[in-house]
């Protein structure tokens, strides 16, 4: 993570002190003639989109971290003692709700599902 934030300060750094020298780019059997700054540019808006894409892309497989659980934990607990049920019942039941087999199972995609119902449920 690090070599890549270098890597974009270092182009970055490139693209504002560049001067307006054209650079030919050739990409199979065309020549393209642009600006070093263009260059500069094209390549850290693709660093910056291929970060956003695979980031977006595993979100929804991302298992929940520390604080998503205890987010989720709580508001089962508080929601169970508003109901007066047990908490494994409001835990199957938010497994119902988002589509898992069993509560643990919750990822990242379905965290805001869960929470909006079991906010819905201690009200």
């Amino acid at each position: 993570m690090e070599d890549q934030g270098e890597k974009i300060i270092f182009l970055a750094r490139e693209l504002l002190n560049a001067d307006v020298h054209e650079l030919p780019v050739k990409k199979k059997t065309v020549s393209i003639t642009m600006t070093f700054r263009t260059l500069c540019f094209t390549t850290l808006l693709a660093a910056a989109g291929g970060g956003i894409i695979s980031t977006v892309a595993q979100e929804h497989i991302r298992p929940l971290n520390r604080y998503e659980k205890v987010e989720l934990q709580a508001l089962v607990f508080y929601a169970a003692r508003l109901k007066g049920i047990q908490e494994d019942i409001v835990r199957q039941e938010v497994g119902k709700q988002v589509g898992v087999s069993h509560f643990d199972d919750i990822t990242a995609k379905e965290f805001p599902t869960a929470r909006r119902y079991l906010q819905e449920q201690a009200q």
